[in-house]
């Protein structure tokens, strides 16, 4: 079982403890904390990939536009 010190007391507890016995201090809050800040990161992980999915679509699309103008300007100097 892994152990920590009570922020409050300095006693040594379980780590799966809410609540230390000995004080009655919660970690809840230190545990919500931590999980706002893993969705936070979660989030951000999102958005980064959300950017880079577009940015590869608009990639695309300018490689496209890119060979159709090729084609209409060959077009073009093979009717004059």
């Amino acid at each position: 079982m892994k152990k920590e010190i009570c922020k409050d007391c300095g006693k040594l507890i379980d780590s799966t403890f809410l609540y230390c016995p000995w004080c009655g201090h919660s970690r809840i809050r230190r545990n919500e904390k931590t999980s706002a800040n893993l969705r936070y990161l979660e989030f951000l992980r999102q958005q980064e990939e959300n950017r880079k999915r577009q940015l590869r679509q608009m990639e695309n699309q300018l490689n496209d536009l890119e060979k159709e103008l090729s084609v209409l300007v060959l077009s073009a100097e093979m009717h004059r």
